[in-house]
């Protein structure tokens, strides 16, 4: 029988046949030892602790998404805290005189009340 020829397996099935009719079963001292080690490991181990429930601020902590954005959080609250507070002057100057509007470039406009196109 050639490595290759795959469809003549007749002379295998003999030992198949009888491996099949021959079911391997462990005896009854393997299987008594097996139970009797199961329940001494069973009755050496104990349930796991129970997790500790994270706090409200470390869940806010992680909703948030972490230290990078808690921190940009903060200092954007800090600003806004330090800006309503002071009023800075520099903020304020200007703003009663109008505003010069120079267009660089008119002929780029969107002309929206129609005209040449």
């Amino acid at each position: 029988m050639a490595m290759s020829d795959r469809d003549d397996m007749s002379g295998l099935e003999v030992f198949f046949d009888a491996a099949r009719a021959h079911a391997a079963e462990p005896s009854v001292a393997l299987m008594a030892r097996i139970e009797a080690d199961a329940q001494a490991v069973a009755a050496q181990t104990s349930a796991p602790p129970r997790p500790r429930r994270a706090s409200l601020s470390s869940q806010l902590y992680r909703l948030l998404g972490g230290w990078p954005a808690v921190t940009g959080l903060a200092t954007a609250a800090m600003a806004g805290v330090w800006l309503g507070i002071s009023l800075p002057e520099g903020m304020l100057d200007g703003a009663n005189e109008s505003a010069y509007l120079i267009d660089v470039a008119p002929e780029l406009a969107f002309d929206l009340a129609g005209g040449n196109f």
